[in-house]
Order: C-alpha cells, then sequence, then structure tokens
C-alpha cells in the first residue's frame, strides 16, 4: 500500500495544534488538560481543578496575528482579472467565499502556521456555461505527504496527498485526495480508515484505504495538464518543504507565561488573605467557627490570638519570571504587548525588532501574492488562453499606518502655493500620507482634479488658512 503520511508529519502535526490551541485562546487550553499545564506533583484532582480554573491566559498570540493580518490586509489590493474570471473576485473558492476572504485566510495561516495549500480546480460535472475555476483551501494539516522529481529538467512536485473534508464518512474514516503525473495530472480520491491489526502486537495497527471512482484525468481545453495546479505556501518560498512555523516560539512563550500565571494566582489564593489563630484552653465547643464585623468571639481566660500573613518573596519571583515573559514575547513580534521598547531593550534592538517583523510580513505578502497571481492566471488561460498576463495582483506593502495630520497637511500646501514645492511632489506626499486612494494613480488623481469643479485652485486657500 502506498504511504500515508509524510516521514515529517507527526513532528509537525503536534506543532500546529500547540500554535491554533494557544491563538484559540484560554477556554481551549483549558480544554486540554495536563497537556499545556502540568499537575503538580501531590496535588488532587480537586486543587488541580481549581489551579486551571484560577489560571489566567495572555491571549498575546490571537492579538498579534489578528495585528498582523490586519496590517497586510487594511488597504484593498489591486486586483485585475480577464472578464470571465471575473465572478472569482465574489466566489473564489469552493465554499464560496469571496477573494478577499480567500485572502485574509491565505495570510493569518501563513503567518502563523507558515504551511497553507491552495489547489485550482475546475468544475467537470454538471457545470454551467461561463463558470470559473475555484481554488480549495487546505490546512497544513491536511498535507499529509509529497513527492518531488525531475520533470522536463527541473524540479517539481510530482504527487501530493491531501486529506479531504468529507460528509457521511463512517468514524475513524478519512477520504484522501491525491493528485499525481503520471505523466498527465491524474487524481484518485480514498477512503483510509486505520484498525487495530491482527499480528499479536500489542498496539499495532493497520491502515486500509480503498480507492473510491476511477481515476480522472481532468481535461481543459481538450487537452491533459501536465502540472499539478497547486501552491503550498510559506512565509519564504512556494516549496512543499516544512518550514518552521513562524509562531511556534511566541506560542511556547505565551505557554510559559500561562503557567507562571497559574502558579502566581495560586500562590495569592493561598497566602493573600489573613489566616486568624487563637492560641489557649480551645476545644470544639468554644472555638471560634465565623471571622468578620458581625462575629462575636467569646475565649477562655488566657487566650491569645493573632493574624497569620505572608511575607516570603517567592510571589515576587513569579511575577518577575512573567514580566520576563512579555518582553520575550514583544522581541518575537508582538508589537502590541506593551507600548514603546521592551525592558532593557536599546533603541538599536527595538529597530532590529520592528524590521525583523515587517520582514516577515513583507517576504509573507511577496509569497501570497506570488501563490495567487500564478493561480489566478492558470485559471485565465483554462477560460480563455492567451489572457494570462490581463491577470495583476498587487497587494499593499504599507503596512504601518501613516495617516498625515492637518498641520502637516497645511503647510504642504503652502509650499505648493509659494513655489517651493511642485504639485506632482504634493500629490505623491498626499498619497503617502493617506489622504489619496492608495489604488489610484497620480495621473489618475491629477485627471480628476483637472475635470472637478470648482477645481483645486479654489479650493487650496481654504486649506492655506488652516482650516480643513
Amino acid at each position: 500500500m502506498a504511504r500515508i503520511q509524510h516521514p515529517t508529519y507527526d513532528e509537525w502535526s503536534s506543532a500546529y495544534s500547540k500554535i491554533r490551541d494557544v491563538i484559540k485562546g484560554e477556554d481551549r487550553l483549558k480544554q486540554q488538560g495536563q497537556l499545556y499545564l502540568p499537575r503538580p506533583e501531590g496535588m488532587s484532582a480537586q486543587a488541580y481543578a481549581d489551579y486551571v480554573k484560577g489560571a489566567s491566559f495572555y491571549a498575546v498570540a490571537e492579538r498579534t496575528l489578528r495585528g498582523m493580518v490586519g496590517a497586510i490586509t487594511r488597504n484593498d489590493p489591486i486586483l485585475e482579472l480577464p472578464p470571465r474570471l471575473e465572478p472569482m473576485r465574489e466566489t473564489a473558492t469552493f465554499e464560496g467565499n469571496a477573494f478577499d476572504v480567500l485572502l485574509a485566510e491565505t495570510v493569518a495561516e501563513v503567518l502563523s502556521i507558515g504551511r497553507f495549500g491552495l489547489l485550482l480546480d475546475y468544475p467537470q460535472a454538471g457545470a454551467r456555461p461561463g463558470q470559473a475555476p475555484f481554488i480549495s483551501t487546505f490546512r497544513a494539516e491536511a498535507i499529509l505527504d509529497w513527492q518531488e522529481g525531475i520533470v522536463n529538467g527541473r524540479q517539481t512536485l510530482t504527487m501530493i496527498r491531501l486529506n479531504e473534508d468529507a460528509d457521511d464518512l463512517e468514524e475513524g474514516v478519512e477520504q484522501h485526495l491525491v493528485l499525481s503525473l503520471e505523466p498527465a495530472y491524474t487524481v484518485r480520491r480514498y477512503h483510509v480508515s486505520t484498525k487495530r491489526g491482527n499480528v499479536g502486537v500489542p498496539g499495532m495497527t493497520e491502515t486500509q484505504e480503498v480507492q473510491i471512482g476511477d481515476d480522472l484525468v481532468p481535461m481543459v481545453n481538450g487537452a491533459p495538464l501536465w502540472e499539478i495546479p497547486i501552491c503550498i505556501v510559506s512565509p519564504y518560498n512556494l516549496k512543499p518543504t516544512v518550514e518552521k512555523p513562524p509562531f511556534l516560539d511566541l506560542c511556547n512563550v505565551n505557554l510559559g507565561h500561562w503557567r507562571n500565571s497559574a502558579d502566581y494566582e495560586r500562590s495569592l489564593f493561598l497566602t493573600a488573605q489573613p489566616t486568624p489563630v487563637v492560641a489557649g484552653a480551645i476545644n470544639e465547643k468554644n472555638k471560634p467557627t465565623t471571622i468578620g464585623s458581625g462575629a462575636f468571639w467569646l475565649l477562655p481566660e488566657g487566650s491569645t490570638w493573632g493574624m497569620l500573613e505572608f511575607q516570603g518573596t517567592g510571589i515576587a519571583a513569579i511575577k518577575a519570571a512573567m514580566d520576563d515573559k512579555v518582553s520575550q514575547m514583544a522581541s518575537l513580534g508582538a508589537r502590541m504587548v506593551n507600548s514603546g521598547k521592551g525592558r532593557n531593550e536599546t533603541t538599536d534592538t527595538a529597530k532590529l525588532r520592528t524590521r525583523d517583523e515587517l520582514s516577515l510580513l513583507a517576504s509573507t505578502v511577496a509569497m501570497v501574492e506570488a501563490a495567487l497571481t500564478k493561480l489566478l492566471r492558470i485559471a485565465a488561460e483554462w477560460t480563455q488562453p492567451g489572457t494570462a498576463d490581463q491577470v495583476v495582483l498587487r497587494l499593499h506593502r504599507d503596512f504601518v499606518s501613516a495617516q498625515m495630520d492637518a498641520t502637516l497637511l497645511t503647510a504642504l500646501v503652502k509650499a505648493w502655493q509659494s513655489g517651493a514645492l511642485s504639485h506632482d511632489s504634493l500629490l505623491m506626499n498626499l498619497k503617502r500620507g493617506e489622504l489619496i486612494d492608495p489604488n489610484r494613480s497620480l495621473e489618475e488623481e491629477q485627471d480628476l482634479i483637472e475635470t472637478e469643479s470648482p477645481g483645486i485652485q479654489n479650493i487650496v486657500p481654504i486649506l492655506g488658512n488652516g482650516t480643513l
């Protein structure tokens, strides 16, 4: 039987699960029991349940991911499509999601997990006339196995096995989609089940797979395909080899911070409330049973009382460890964890940290843009040969908001009025200051200015007076 999983699959799948659990947040982590928060030695089951319940999770990873995705998608991309592909703008995926939804999902998966599969497909049966292709998405966990080989003198993906979501499957059965070059692009589907073997070895299992349906050789414009129309996207390349997930280190520190939080909250619970102490001839009959302003104690003669209060420094050490991990998370890319520089961080170090974070964003944008452009151009050739060059996709690289304030705007307009600044330079600065649509060229802006009434000449003096 064919190999079901790549040798590296198990190693990385646990990392993917960890990242997803951390991004999901506190409730998901607490559902995992001792997987991420071990039970201290000697602690009872009830005490451990209280220990987990009291732990407070600092949701840094989720907020960091949301901020990074927002930085990339805050401006709409430039997307130009030939007429036959226009339906993909609103229905780009197998699930019927629009292109902007596909883009945001791809960016989030590549930034956090570092691996996402995009498969271009064409309705083969029951397709309506003029129906556009669509893209099926596969998370890293669904990319089970792959092989590469030399085809026409270059390294090419020759086989990939994907775990496909399917309805009405029996428990323990998966549906696998196997795509291969033989030498034409060929599609097969299998039902795969894992059962205990009969070899007499405890824990031994055997895997069985049964092909569903016949081999399918997709035909486009009357000809087979000679390349598997899939892109495996990472932040660094479009190769099927696995890269270390970008969020793995951040999530590891985030979990460490959570474990410290569990100890910290438990220590506070055990020590923060003073404990009353009574010494003397105390028995069950005359011992105090309540405490507070409404309670009255009648103690035997000669008895003494007092309050035990925590005086140690252990809690401070735990708090310091938590603060250190907050700084570590900031240095790993979580800009919103704290404002400004991290503790004991020089200005140069802060600049390098920001540069590294923006580098990850820039490389992710480049790879996502390249992958989607490639698939859209293949789709254009499928629907109308010769139209691939009409596909244009450009994602914005201005990740940081740079909204120009009123003072600077007034100064620029005055400089232009006085002849110290050209009109082109004025428009260029307005665009950089995000006062002009980033998708509009300077030439298009100039054309709009010339066709509008009353015209820029009548509006500028108002700006020059400082009234906005």
